[in-house]
């Protein structure tokens, strides 16, 4: 082996050594440390008002630093017809939030000796009848890893969310669909193994769902406005959700009876009960230190490894997302600093998987933890992709051009995505609006 051969071997070796290194030192590099202090309240405002004047946001943010409650604020409308602003007291559907509520009233019901964890579920529920579901356990319902099908699977999703449901109802539909595996062989996300587990509560229980709850967690945690949503019934301060289409703009979410999200999102509540239910968990108030451990490492408000910051900062916190028709829930839980992040937002995107003109809850919450933790971060900008597109289907292309002019001009405002144009493109296609749509197409071509 000649000289130049050893010098590109120990050159090869040499860079296969410092890439180890800095991946071990990334891989366990420490936890961001907590740096608030009051002062940084106002920058704080400044993210949620910005985001909010940007059309992005409209919901409630309630922040925790220590136990105290250092920031709440309420923007946008709990009903826009009527002209009423959302309040930090407003009651917004949690969605899945609600899975960590099932989650913890099953872990008491084991404390209690009522249920096995690794019982079976036709021991407490004998209706259900499905074959092979005599193997599933109350663990892996609570894991997902019952078999229960998800509810990407149903292909008549919206028109059977839209019927109200007795518990009978809700029973029969979920046995109308086989199991997708055998039971702890595969996970798929299910709302329906969540629904089994309220009927579950119900059966040896003989109460309420909201009996229990009141009972075990709320009146515990001095929680007070957290209920299951019943959708004919008027319930006081509770927020109407909205969908942002982009030809036509705010309108109400379409229907969702409630009956169809038991166990796994039909509950209301407020930032300050959320906050409240947080607080009650350093507490051995709700459950005992090991299933606490449960709780938090299997089954319920899970541990995780949350990015934030322009530097893509990794900080381990109980992070939750919820979502369902014209609302979302975002919460944080830095359990080492008792810092606690609740966003709650009553707007959504028409097209699930965009957030071009609506933002997902993430773009409040990630610049919040980067100022509560001391990093560089960026605020969401405004899509200039929807912005022309606004322009031209109100105005015409004229406007459309001069909007276009005025956004290269305002980089620090907009950002431009050629995706998003050619996404709006195909939508005016859709629209059989070919004419706008081959005026937006000459943005395409400039950009």
């Amino acid at each position: 082996m000649n000289h130049y051969s050893n010098k590109i071997i120990l050159l090869f070796l040499l860079s296969l050594f410092l890439t180890i290194i800095q991946f071990g030192c990334t891989y366990f590099q420490t936890e961001p440390q907590l740096s608030y202090s009051k002062d940084k309240v106002k920058e704080i405002d400044h993210v949620v008002k910005t985001i909010y004047n940007n059309g992005q946001f409209s919901g409630i943010v309630l922040i925790s630093v220590k136990g105290e409650v250092v920031y709440k604020s309420a923007v946008g409308y709990a009903n826009l017809k009527d002209s009423i602003p959302n309040t930090c007291d407003a009651k917004f559907r949690i969605a899945s939030f609600t899975k960590p509520f099932t989650s913890m009233l099953i872990l008491q019901l084991v404390e209690d000796g009522v249920i096995k964890l690794d019982g079976k579920l036709i021991e407490y529920l004998p209706e259900f009848t499905v074959t092979s579901g005599d193997k599933i356990t109350i663990r892996q319902l609570l894991t997902h890893r019952a078999g229960i099908t998800g509810h990407p699977r149903i292909s008549n999703l919206i028109d059977i969310e839209q019927q109200y449901y007795t518990r009978r109802d809700f029973l029969e539909l979920v046995m109308q669909y086989d199991l997708i595996y055998e039971p702890g062989k595969g996970r798929e996300y299910s709302n329906f193994g969540y629904g089994l587990l309220a009927l579950l509560i119900e059966k040896v229980t003989g109460k309420s769902y909201d009996e229990v709850m009141f009972e075990k967690i709320c009146e515990p945690a001095g929680m007070t406005n957290t209920l299951s949503d019943i959708t004919e019934m008027p319930i006081e301060k509770r927020a109407i959700g909205y969908t942002h289409d982009y030809f036509t703009g705010m309108e109400e979410a379409s229907y969702l009876d409630m009956s169809f999200c038991l166990g796994a999102g039909q509950l209301l509540s407020t930032a300050e009960d959320l906050y409240l239910f947080d607080q009650a968990l350093y507490t051995d108030n709700l459950l005992s230190e090991k299933s606490k451990d449960l709780f938090f490492n299997v089954c319920g408000w899970r541990k995780t490894k949350y990015n934030f910051g322009s530097g893509s900062k990794r900080i381990t916190c109980n992070n939750l997302e919820g979502s369902m028709n014209g609302f979302q829930s975002h919460t944080q839980r830095i359990e080492k600093d008792t810092v606690l992040i609740v966003v709650l937002r009553n707007i959504k995107e028409a097209v699930y998987e965009n957030e071009i003109a609506v933002k997902w809850a993430n773009a409040i919450a990630s610049p919040i933890l980067s100022i509560l933790y001391n990093e560089d971060y960026e605020l969401t900008k405004i899509s200039g992709a929807f912005t022309i597109f606004k322009t031209l289907i109100e105005s015409d292309l004229k406007q459309a051009k001069s909007k276009f002019n005025e956004i290269e001009k305002q980089q620090d405002k907009y950002y431009i995505d050629k995706s998003e144009f050619q996404f709006f493109y195909e939508e005016l296609k859709k629209k059989n609006m070919d004419i706008k749509a081959d005026e937006f197409q000459n943005f395409i071509r400039k950009i």
